[in-house]
């Protein structure tokens, strides 16, 4: 028995994607290219981006790992760690 699942284009369209989006690494790509050697806040980025918080760290973590250096961000002599510096990787 053959069985034909049709499938309207708005269900197609809020399937989940496989893999990263490239225009979200780009976007975040180009503004860390446009930063200072001191790197952005990891909120900064975000804001700068347009995208969500979580995406930010989402892509920052698991798909741009090997090009980019997170810390944690100081003020003053204290180390926070819940507010991250995020950097190019020098090369």
């Amino acid at each position: 028995m053959l069985v034909i699942l049709l499938l309207n284009s708005r269900s197609v369209k809020n399937m989940p994607r496989k893999g990263p989006d490239m225009r979200k690494i780009n976007r975040i790509m180009d503004i860390l290219k446009s930063v200072d050697s001191n790197g952005i806040w990891i909120r900064e980025l975000a804001r700068q981006s347009n995208l969500p918080l979580s995406t930010v760290h989402l892509y920052i973590n698991k798909f741009l790992e090997e090009k980019v250096e997170t810390e944690n961000a100081r003020i003053g002599k204290f180390n926070h760690s819940q507010m991250k510096i995020i950097k190019l990787k020098s090369e």
